[in-house]
């Protein structure tokens, strides 16, 4: 039988079943569909957070304590110090542009009747040239306030203390009964970090830690490196001052963690390959079960076409006109399953995409390996119904009732 006849005999099949062939397709679409959608998003968000992350600039590191990190993200281990910042300026390492200390906490911040909870960040001045806020009033902190009650707060807090559009330099926030005097309005675009400057309140860093927590402790310490490709090079130096500093020897595990935006950007690209790869391997369940359907099916397809089986041999059909007949069919039912998975795939994606704000993207490679998974399901799992037909005799299978 010729290719062209086979496939229209694949199709012809497909159209006098239809509701058969589609719940036949089901597993395959829903294996495709999940595969797409989950390869496409994962790609979207590494897309997303290294866009974000390069909005901050990519030529700093960050210095965080603890041994690990999950102990730098809890806040674990041995606390960081103004004289760990200190020291590394003393150390005169001739990458360093800016070095900035961070401390954190939460409280409730007060004025005009209204009161909200607020993360509070505590920093030097060298904080703007590292984070590029967008100051919308007013200025950020400078040197002269280093020690002063003087706050830059985000727009969403100004929104919410002070009313919308308005501009609240000069007016005073109160913490802690402690009152606070507003110096600038702080916004970031960024969906990710946006947040960082919108919601929070900004003051000294001496300030926060002497008369807001009391305690001379850091969250984190940033590093601006002046030139990126030497960043490595910066971050073994500060390594070996912090080292010194806090009576590290060599072969003891420090009790602080470095990390660049490379690593950070790394770090997210694998966990969310590791997890695409994990959640597209369940995914492949559907398609294991959607294969076992068309098995299934053909099985079925195989026993109500007997006759027509025999009629075709006593023609003179070959073994292989019949083979190729039933093999055709199943590929055919599962391509087409791939195709409508490949479609609401994209579709899904995009609509994902746009909810959660990311870019949309679709990787071309996992379209076409759905599209050669498809015709493999089908060719893998319509091989022994196909074997079973072409083994039929033909005057047993004329016989057949």
């Amino acid at each position: 039988m010729e290719i062209k006849e086979t496939l229209k005999s694949a199709v012809d099949s497909l159209k006098i079943n239809k509701l058969r062939s589609l719940l036949t397709m089901l597993g395959i679409i829903i294996g495709i569909t999940a595969v797409i959608i989950i390869s496409s998003v994962g790609e979207g968000l590494v897309n997303y957070v290294s866009d974000e992350l390069s909005s901050f600039g990519t030529n700093f590191f960050q210095i965080n304590p603890g041994n690990n990190m999950m102990s730098a993200m809890t806040g674990g281990g041995e606390p960081l110090t103004t004289e760990d910042v200190s020291v590394i300026k003393d150390a005169n390492i001739s990458n360093i542009q800016n070095i900035v200390g961070f401390s954190m906490t939460s409280k409730a911040v007060s004025a005009n009747d209204e009161s909200i909870l607020s993360s509070i960040y505590g920093m030097t001045p060298e904080g703007e040239a590292l984070l590029k806020p967008n100051m919308i009033y007013g200025e950020f902190l400078t040197n002269d306030d280093i020690n002063n009650r003087v706050v830059v707060i985000g727009t969403e807090v100004a929104d919410k203390l002070f009313g919308e559009n308005t501009d609240p330099v000069g007016e005073s926030i109160k913490i802690d009964d402690m009152r606070f005097s507003v110096i600038g309005v702080s916004k970031s675009e960024g969906n990710l970090f946006g947040s960082f400057f919108n919601t929070s309140i900004i003051l000294p860093l001496e300030t926060m830690q002497q008369q807001v927590i009391g305690v001379d402790e850091i969250v984190e310490i940033d590093v601006e490196v002046k030139n990126i490709d030497y960043i490595n090079e910066t971050m073994d130096e500060v390594e070996l001052v912090l080292k010194d500093h806090r009576k590290i020897a060599d072969d003891e595990e420090n009790d602080f963690i470095m990390t660049s935006f490379i690593e950070s950007l790394n770090i997210f690209e694998t966990i969310t390959n590791t997890l695409t790869l994990f959640i597209t391997g369940i995914s492949a369940i559907s398609l294991l079960v959607g294969g076992i359907g068309v098995m299934n099916i053909m099985l079925v397809s195989v026993t109500e076409r007997t006759k027509e089986i025999g009629l075709l041999k006593s023609i003179g059909a070959k073994r292989k006109d019949i083979l190729g007949q039933f093999l055709v069919e199943s590929s055919v039912i599962t391509t087409a399953g791939g195709f409508i998975g490949i479609i609401l795939g994209i579709v899904a994606t995009y609509l994902v995409s746009f909810l959660m704000k990311i870019p949309f993207v679709i990787n071309i490679v996992w379209v076409v390996i759905a599209t050669i998974i498809s015709i493999l399901v089908g060719i893998v799992f319509g091989l022994y119904p196909a074997q079973k037909a072409a083994k039929l005799h033909a005057i047993d299978a004329l016989r057949f009732e």
